[in-house]
């Protein structure tokens, strides 16, 4: 395979995992909008530990929840 074959299919298989990323961006704004998480239909809350972050406020142990009594929900996303 050339040298230039290799940059070709370099550059095509970033262009196709950037535009994999910008989908997936886009359907999590798109929920984000809404405010609500798609699974449960519980508030989303925005994580701080890395840039973009939003999680269901369900996520995670019962320290953690918004509502303990309510059932976990692992929905989260990235907007970046």
């Amino acid at each position: 395979m050339s040298e230039q074959t290799i940059r070709q299919t370099r550059a095509a298989e970033r262009a196709a995992y950037n535009a994999r990323l910008e989908k997936i961006h886009a359907e999590v704004k798109a929920v984000v909008a809404t405010g609500k998480c798609p699974t449960c239909g519980e508030a989303l809350r925005r994580n701080s530990s890395m840039a973009g972050w939003w999680q269901c406020e369900q996520l995670g142990s019962t320290a953690f929840r918004k509502n303990p009594d309510l059932p976990p929900c692992g929905w989260q996303g990235f907007t970046e």
